[in-house]
């Protein structure tokens, strides 16, 4: 029965949606800050796509995963249904692929230099500017991890314009949410300012998966007469959440909302300050500083296991640019040279018995940049830049480790063209060279007790973007990607008298990747709206020990619709359907044992922004409306056997706004 609603539904929204989305957005008028530089979309060898504050009110999604799964054509994995541990999975990577995209909130990374994925619930969704994604490698501005991609979030303002939204929000499994934020400037003075708080609890889906944060930021900005801006700005994060562990199959077909760890928690503070500028030096030249420092202390406790450990995170960065825009031989021109230093440290107190009590990770990466933009013509231009960064990472008083130290030298490169025939139409072509270094407790438990090697790869990618007839947009991009020493937890990576070892391990071959992002858009405002995104990929070990083996955790492919229909001009009603094909388990690298099935995912939704009460907004969504029983994370161990992360079932949130 369920397959028989499942397949009628999508044959409905299927009819409805051809077309659009509220990616929507003039690209030529846009200036993309995740560049470094200050470029337009539209000026980028990249498939780039850009979300104003406009775009998330009229979304109903209910919180940045959210948004990012259903409008930015960014894949997430969600375990345990719970917002806080979703990690960003782009361009075809298994486990820990949330270590390939570079995330940044209001130029801050949120990458730890742990397997702590980046924390998307700092980022409270309705104090969010803008929204900027980055598809494909940016190693030449972005270095170390840029390797699938980049998501930067703008919450500051960017005009004067005063405005104060309050909104309260609940749903299903006693979540409760409220919010406050503030922007707008006074403009003979030349000031901006920002600032929210935002709290949310829930019991969550599972038993044992709730979850409580506090998050409050703030920015103030001063403009100057000559282009010339400085920015300070702060936040702060109080977030705890509970750890319901994993079921084996059995468990999860006929009970997936149990636990199976009955007392395990974490607990994570943050806080951080930061600032950037702008500096106008002389007639089309520039200088960009920006740096910060942030704070994130975190307490897990694995009660079935009687221990506990604290991790105390320290990172502080600075990067100056200069920028040069004046033009080269009667050539348009924008040259960039930069220095990126950032020095990571991570304390551990480990109660756990198995190793010092007290033991530390220090890294320093430091980067020197060049990256130039020459228009040979109107419609033409070419891309060119090429980074050096050195690595240098230490481990201490940590038992086990033949070599604590390692320093690494990494290269990367871009070349890219972009041509613009005509007014809404980008094609581009881009070649990059990339890599990533590993994270500290990747290095930590090898084989033989030496440092990884980072990963690096060289990528290739074609694509176009093409707004039409006022109403339609179209935007392709196919690539190919080859990376050496990719970095897996592989559970056979050595055999011992007990069985098989398991350790973070190089790819014992090199690992090939091709897919095809693509999508069309039509949106008629106030009358209809929607949309179809496809995902492809081909993700296998090109030979050695698993050699046309499909890499684990990858689905080969995604596809995303989505429809709105204004019933009348003040209320839209939303609807969207996602696949995902089967995969293979985390850890399965041999592809012996059996698949992650393949999800049907329906939901719908409500905006009303009512004309007789100006400034109010109620919205509504109910995701799986089917109470589709699926997973989106799910490995396998010589240990327990496969073992499966349920994701959501049925649920739904209401959300109650009024902005003036």
């Amino acid at each position: 029965m369920k397959k028989q609603m499942t397949l009628a539904a999508a044959a409905c929204l299927a009819g409805a949606a051809l077309a659009g989305t509220n990616e929507v957005t003039t690209l030529d008028t846009v200036v993309v800050y995740a560049s470094r530089t200050g470029d337009a979309a539209k000026d980028m060898a990249a498939d780039v796509r850009v979300y104003q504050a406009d775009d998330i009110a009229g979304s109903g999604a209910r919180d940045l995963p959210d948004f990012l799964a259903k409008k930015a054509g960014v894949d997430i994995r969600t375990l345990n249904g719970n917002p806080m541990q979703s990690q960003i999975a782009m361009r075809g990577f298994g486990e820990n692929s949330f270590g390939r995209v570079k995330v940044l909130l209001d130029g801050e990374e949120l990458n730890n230099v742990d397997m702590f994925a980046p924390n998307l619930m700092r980022v409270p969704l309705w104090s969010v500017e803008r929204i900027e994604v980055i598809h494909g490698p940016s190693p030449v501005l972005y270095g170390d991890g840029a390797v699938a991609g980049v998501v930067n979030v703008l919450t500051d303002t960017n005009d004067y314009d005063r405005k104060t939204r309050i909104a309260a929000r609940g749903g299903s499994f006693g979540t409760f949410g409220a919010n406050v934020s503030t922007k707008g400037g006074f403009e003979e003075e030349g000031l901006q300012y920002s600032g929210f708080y935002d709290y949310l609890r829930s019991d969550g889906y599972r038993a044992r998966s709730g979850y409580e944060t506090h998050t409050a930021g703030g920015a103030l900005r001063k403009n100057f007469d000559n282009g010339s801006t400085f920015a300070v700005k702060g936040n702060y994060q109080d977030a705890f959440y509970k750890l319901p562990g994993s079921l084996s199959y059995g468990e999860w077909r006929s009970h997936d909302t149990k636990a199976s760890a009955h007392h395990d928690w974490s607990r994570v503070w943050n806080y951080g300050t930061g600032f950037d500028s702008k500096m106008h030096v002389a007639e089309d030249q520039w200088i960009y500083l920006d740096g910060g420092f942030s704070h994130q202390h975190r307490h897990a406790r694995w009660g079935d296991y009687d221990y506990a450990n604290d991790y105390a995170l320290y990172g502080i960065n600075v990067s100056p640019r200069y920028v040069n825009e004046k033009d080269v031989f009667g050539l348009g021109s924008k040259f960039t040279a930069g220095v990126d230093v950032r020095y990571d440290r991570d304390n551990i107190t480990d109660r756990s018995g198995y190793n010092n009590g007290h033991y530390h990770f220090d890294r320093i990466r430091f980067g020197e940049f060049l990256h130039e933009e020459l228009w040979l013509t109107d419609e033409l231009s070419a891309v060119a830049g090429a980074r050096l960064e050195t690595i240098r990472s230490k481990w201490s008083r940590y038992k086990g480790l033949a070599d604590p130290t390692s320093t690494d030298w990494m290269g990367d490169y871009e070349l890219g063209l972009v041509y613009r025939p005509v007014e809404g139409l980008k094609t581009f072509l881009k070649a990059a060279r990339f890599h990533r270094a590993p994270f500290c407790d990747e290095m930590n438990y090898t084989e033989n007790g030496r440092p990884l090697d980072p990963e690096t790869g060289f990528s290739l990618d074609a694509g176009t973007e093409w707004r039409f007839l006022e109403e339609f947009a179209f935007d392709a991009d196919v690539y190919g990607m080859l990376m050496d020493d990719e970095i897996f937890y592989n559970p056979y990576a050595s055999s011992g008298p007990y069985g098989w070892n398991g350790y973070n391990c190089n790819s014992p071959s090199r690992t090939r990747r091709a897919g095809l992002d693509v999508g069309l858009g039509w949106k008629r405002d106030k009358v209809a709206e929607a949309s179809i995104r496809y995902s492809g990929v081909y993700a296998d070990f090109a030979k050695g020990q698993y050699r046309g083996e499909h890499v684990p955790l990858v689905p080969n492919h995604r596809v995303r619709l989505e429809a709105g229909v204004w019933i009348f001009d003040d209320l839209e009603v939303l609807g969207g359907f996602s696949y995902v094909g089967p995969q293979r388990l985390a850890g399965d690298f041999e592809n012996a044992h059996a698949e992650l099935r393949e999800s049907f995912v329906f939901d719908v939704g409500a905006v009303y922004k009512p004309s007789w009460a100006e400034g109010w907004t109620l919205s509504a969504t109910v995701d799986n409306v089917f109470d589709y029983e699926y997973c989106d994370f799910a490995g396998w161990s010589d240990w327990s056997g496969a073992y499966y992360y349920p994701a959501r079932g049925r649920s739904f949130l209401v959300t109650l706004a009024y902005e003036f």
